[in-house]
This record gives structure tokens, sequence and C-alpha cells, in this order.
């Protein structure tokens, strides 16, 4: 789907109206559903309880958008009555694509509303709590922020996409240490959402996450954290099928990353340093729900998906990386933290002349596969490590993106004077 997927589009002349009738508005919690018939009703009641209890003199609405299901999401929405006092919106996806299109058509209705703040929430949360709406929207009620985004308690082996690629990519570019950018709820001031509903890189699908967190980065708006939590969702058992739904994930989530990166690189070239922490932190929190993994049948896919597509990475790396992949896989040497970041710094270079979907395609789908190679390394280091002693790790992957960021300008630069072969010529 292009860039510009989201021109043009506009919300029905029925819902306009009511919108316009509604107005103005102070919350609008907008609840993105699909496959969600064994969880909504328990989440619509808790933002309807939370919404009650901490907001009584407020203008507010609940905005259930619906994707086309298979299930019978849309029959147990129908069951869901707010209090009086809460307005109730239920609408389909402004268009087809994902969660994209649920957020863009929940921003349409508050652009509408006239709402001075969006709570986003999604439809398959287990640990939701009335209190949640408070803490999450209080920093947009009372202007002290822009953004919140949570900080969920999770375990050392969750987070698979955070973790090693998305947290310390992100911390190293726009400066900013949020510790889970992509973790799926947030709080959006009018300010924001305004911003991200005419951005030109809007994406239709998982991307979402990393662009509202980028564009608020980028552009200079106030993101803290907050709501400070457990997180349970139905989705994460999905995890379980990683080719049905985490490598996807992956794959438009780092697009979204990377196509970001090149449209703000004027901006992360002239960041200044960021201030460092002196002492690692403690979390003495209650302790997440344990994350299985099967690492060595992970290295096995690993090492079989290395060997098919060592050519397509030459394409993307230089010479010296690519032979200590081999290493890596060959002689059982470790897949370290600094190997990843040159990885990851060439990979985001590249994409800056990749203009293809198929091409685009190519380039993530061989990243997957080091990425998976980078998880079973990480995975083995932290193998009896609790989550305070893998944070360490974590962190300390972190602050070396953030000293290898010079070695990221320098690449661009030269992909930026030299576009090389088209990567389906690698293909065998």
């Amino acid at each position: 789907m292009n860039q510009d997927w989201n021109r043009g589009l506009s919300l029905d002349e029925e819902l306009v109206e009511k919108c316009k009738e509604m107005k103005p508005m102070d919350i609008i919690v907008g609840v993105l559903c699909k496959d969600v018939e064994a969880t909504v009703l328990n989440v619509l009641n808790v933002i309807n309880e939370g919404l009650y209890r901490y907001f009584p003199d407020y203008k507010m609405a609940i905005v259930i958008c619906c994707a086309k299901s298979s299930d019978k999401t849309d029959e147990t929405i129908d069951l869901f009555q707010p209090y009086s006092s809460i307005e109730k919106i239920v609408t389909h996806d402004i268009t087809d694509g994902g969660k994209g299109a649920g957020v863009m058509t929940i921003f349409e209705i508050a652009h509408e509303c006239e709402a001075k703040s969006v709570v986003l929430m999604d439809g398959d949360l287990l640990s939701a709590k009335p209190q949640w709406m408070q803490t999450i929207a209080n920093p947009i009620v009372y202007g002290r922020a822009d953004l919140t985004v949570p900080y969920y308690i999770r375990d050392k082996n969750d987070g698979v996409i955070t973790n090693n690629l998305v947290y310390p990519f992100t911390r190293a570019l726009y400066g900013i240490d949020i510790r889970q950018p992509i973790a799926g709820e947030y709080a959006i001031s009018r300010n924001l959402y305004e911003l991200l509903r005419e951005h030109p890189l809007f994406p239709p699908d998982f991307g979402i996450d990393i662009f509202i967190l980028t564009v608020a980065a980028a552009e200079g708006m106030y993101v803290k954290e907050g709501l400070f939590s457990l997180k349970i969702h139905e989705s994460t058992t999905r995890y379980l099928e990683p080719e049905k739904f985490l490598i996807p994930m992956f794959r438009k989530v780092t697009g979204s990353m990377f196509n970001l990166a090149k449209y703000y690189e004027k901006h992360w070239k002239s960041k200044p340093p960021m201030w460092h922490a002196k002492y690692d932190r403690e979390c003495f929190s209650q302790k997440p729900i344990p994350v299985r993994v099967n690492i060595p049948e992970m290295k096995q896919s690993f090492e079989t998906e290395f060997a098919s597509s060592k050519k397509i990475m030459s394409h993307y790396l230089p010479g010296e990386i690519i032979s200590e992949l081999e290493n890596a896989v060959t002689n059982n040497a470790n897949f370290d933290s600094e190997l990843w970041i040159k990885i990851v710094y060439n990979y985001a270079a590249a994409w800056k002349d990749v203009e293809s979907d198929s091409d685009k395609y190519l380039l993530l789908d061989s990243l997957k596969t080091l990425w998976i190679g980078r998880f079973v390394s990480y995975a083995t280091e932290v193998k009896d490590m609790d989550i305070n002693e893998a944070e360490v790790v974590i962190q300390k992957q972190a602050g070396l993106f953030e000293e290898k960021f010079d070695y990221l300008k320098s690449i661009y630069k030269e992909h930026s004077e030299s576009k090389a072969m088209p990567p389906e010529k690698c293909v065998q």
C-alpha cells in the first residue's frame, strides 16, 4: 500500500453528523477490535468504569472501531451499554489494512468531535483496570504531555521485537528513552493526533505504534511514560505461531521504523547527545508472567535461513560482517551486540535506496533471519538471569547503539551518494 493510502478517506455522512452534535469532546477512548469476542466486553466495561470514576465532569465518548472479524465480535459489542454520561460510537475501519486503519478512523472521529485528547486501547486486553484510564490520560488532560506511553512489566524473553531492535534504535536516533515504544496503548493530545492524521507516512498496519512515538519525538512533542502495570493480552498466544503473527509484525514495524528514519534524517543527524543515567535502576515490582522460548529450535531456524539468504544479505552488508556471521554459524561463535548493531545500521542505510515493495520485502525478510540469530544469542546469555540482570544486558546494548551512532551517519551518507545493484539480482 502506498504511503498516501489515507488521502481521500472520509467518514460516512451520518457519523460526521453525530460527531458534530457531540462536539466539543474532552476525552475519546478508541478501542480497536478484531476477533476479540472473548475479551472486548470486559475491556469496554473497564474503560466505562474508569471514565465514570475518574473523569465525572468531562465530556467523553467510547469509540469502538471494528475491523472485519471471523467471530462474534460485532454481536458482543452490541451488548455493551455505557453510563448515560458517556457517548458510544460503533463504526468499522475507514479502510482495510490493519491496526493503523483503525487508529486513522479514531483520529478522524476525534477531529470531527474536536476532541481535546484521545486514548487508544486494544480490545484483547486481559489485564486492564479502571485505574488505567486515569494513569494514562491525566498527563494529557492536565496539559503536561502530548503522548503517554505505558511501561509494562514484561518477562526477559517477552518484547522480542522491542528489546533488541525497536527500543535501542529509537533511543539512539531520537534521543528518547521510552522503554517500550510499541506498547500498544497510548494517550494523545489534540496537537499530536492532528499532526499524525496529516502525516504522509501514516501506516495502515502494525507500524502504527512506532509511527506514533517517532513522530512525537522527531516533531518536538513532549513524551512521557505512564501506566506502570502488568500487561496480559489474548493475542500473545499467537506468538506461539510466529510465521502467522510475529514475523509479519516484525516486517511491518521494522519497515515503518526505517521509513521514518529516512523521512527524519535531518532531525536525527543534528540531534544533541543524550544524557545518560549513571546507575542501573532496579525493578522490584510484581513478577511478570514467564515467557518460554525454544532456543535450540530457533537456533536451527536461524542457521538454515542464513544459509539460504546469505547471498541476499551480502547486498546490504559489507564482506567483513558476512564473514563474522559465517563464523557465528559455523564455529558457534557469539552473535554479540556489536555485530548486531552494525547489521541494523547497515540495513537502515540500505533501506534508503530500496524502492519497490518486492525489494523491501527481501530486505526485511533477510533482516528477520538475523534478528532471530541475535535473539538466540541474547536468550542464551540471559537464560539463568532474573529480569533485572537481563535488563542490564538490554541497557548496555542500547548504550552501544548510541555509541555507534556516528557509524550510522557515515554509512547513511555513503548510501546517499551511491546506489547499489537491486537485490533481486542477488537471488539465484
